[in-house]
């Protein structure tokens, strides 16, 4: 991973700028909090004039505000972005395993002269998640970090500039069952309090 790294700082050093498109990325479809495993995939919407991105390579960062929610991989989504059978996609290796609630993709065209046109509604990846049963009602966030995301076209040798201030929100509360052992708690505490 780290010579991909290298070699896509070094297709951005050469880049005099940046190039233009109208794009942006979501979670979809809406962070699920039932028990078991889900997923969601990261989309390209284009919100713009469609323009051939001409898109090589690219880094996702995909990070969790707060336990609760527990990303457990990524994989290469059903509706692809890159079309071409030599294209690569992987999760980052060990050096990411260990920061809990980050999931890291490198993809990677390969193919000179077949840089993807971005189509809307292709996905970048598709992350398996989990709820924790006993997770704390509230507001929960997963959003896609632009700190370490980056598309890269190989038509130009430019940075793709890619709206990712779209991220994935989910209200998760307990479960039915749950809420009524809390209510009996709660008639429970006031009557000890109230000394009946």
């Amino acid at each position: 991973m780290n010579r991909f790294v290298f070699g896509m700082a070094c297709v951005l050093t050469m880049a005099p700028g940046v190039a233009s498109a109208a794009l942006s990325l979501t979670i979809g479809p809406d962070i699920d909090c039932a028990p078991g495993e889900h997923y969601f995939d990261v989309i390209f919407n284009e919100t713009g004039t469609p323009v051939n991105e001409g898109l090589f390579a690219y880094d996702l960062y995909i990070r969790r505000d707060k336990p609760g929610i527990n990303l457990l991989r990524a994989e290469k989504p059903d509706n692809w972005v890159f079309t071409s059978p030599s294209a690569v996609f992987q999760e980052a290796g060990p050096e990411f395993s260990q920061k809990p609630g980050l999931i890291v993709v490198n993809a990677i065209g390969y193919l000179v002269g077949a840089n993807q046109d971005i189509q809307n509604g292709t996905s970048a990846a598709r992350v398996f998640y989990t709820i924790d049963p006993d997770m704390f009602p509230g507001v929960y966030h997963v959003n896609i970090d632009p700190t370490g995301t980056l598309f890269v076209s190989g038509d130009t040798g430019e940075a793709i500039p890619v709206d990712i201030s779209d991220s994935g929100s989910v209200i998760c509360w307990p479960e039915p069952t749950s809420l009524s052992l809390l209510g009996v708690a709660g008639l429970l505490t006031l009557r000890r309090r109230r000394g009946y």
